[in-house]
């Protein structure tokens, strides 16, 4: 099931040149609808699988991995609520490179973006005193007591982080992502067909089919 194959159609005005009358009509697609998935099923997590794009990998060569269909490229990027694949989906290699060539000089991509945190571990008692990956000052400290008084100040917590190395894990994210599992997919192709009709309404004429407004647009000389 492609996207576009349960999208209702619109009848517009034609506006070319030889149309016979003004009541001559162009069939489309009505894009201005766009499927998503009911609220109630994006709240069971039983219902997403956790999932890692490698590669150079596109939606379509994901949908083909996860549900053996290239054409389900779309329940892809609306399980993670995905409308803008340029920005929201991870870059190819080359398209990194090259994005990361126009944005910075060689000398400024290895100048440092932020700091972030180290992992520190209590080693007397051995919990978790820092989580690793927090932004903070290159001057950031901590301290922690001990059994018997004793004040813990560990040192070297902090780690730089370049720009070349924000961008990479910034892109890198973006490759976690959640794919719906298979057993759901009927479900969504169900909601996508009843979403997709049209209710009845001054310019209804199915449930599939609905006529624009005739609007004229004339040049005032």
């Amino acid at each position: 099931m492609a996207y576009f194959d349960d999208f209702p159609d619109i009848l517009l005005p034609s506006f070319a040149d030889n149309r016979n009358s003004n009541s001559d009509f162009v069939r489309t697609k009505n894009l201005f609808k766009r499927a998503k998935i009911r609220d109630d099923i994006f709240g069971e997590t039983v219902a997403f699988e956790k999932f890692i794009i490698s590669g150079d990998d596109r939606p379509d060569n994901v949908a083909f991995k996860a549900y053996d269909d290239a054409d389900l490229d779309w329940v892809v990027l609306i399980s993670n609520n995905i409308i803008n694949v340029r920005d929201e989906w991870p870059m190819s290699q080359s398209d990194l490179e090259r994005y990361l060539d126009n944005k910075y000089t060689s000398e400024q991509l290895s100048q440092i973006h932020h700091y972030e945190t180290k992992r520190v571990i209590n080693e007397v008692t051995g919990l978790l005193m820092l989580e690793e990956g927090l932004q903070v000052d290159a001057d950031f400290q901590i301290k922690y007591g001990n059994a018997g008084g004793t004040v813990t100040t560990p040192q070297n917590i902090v780690t730089s982080v370049s720009n070349y190395q924000y961008e990479v894990k910034k892109n890198d994210e973006k490759r976690k992502i959640f794919l719906l599992r298979k057993n759901m997919l009927q479900t969504i192709f169900s909601d996508m067909r009843q979403i997709m009709r049209y209710t009845n309404s001054s310019q209804y004429i199915d449930n599939r089919t609905k006529q624009g407004d005739n609007l004229r647009i004339v040049s005032l000389r």
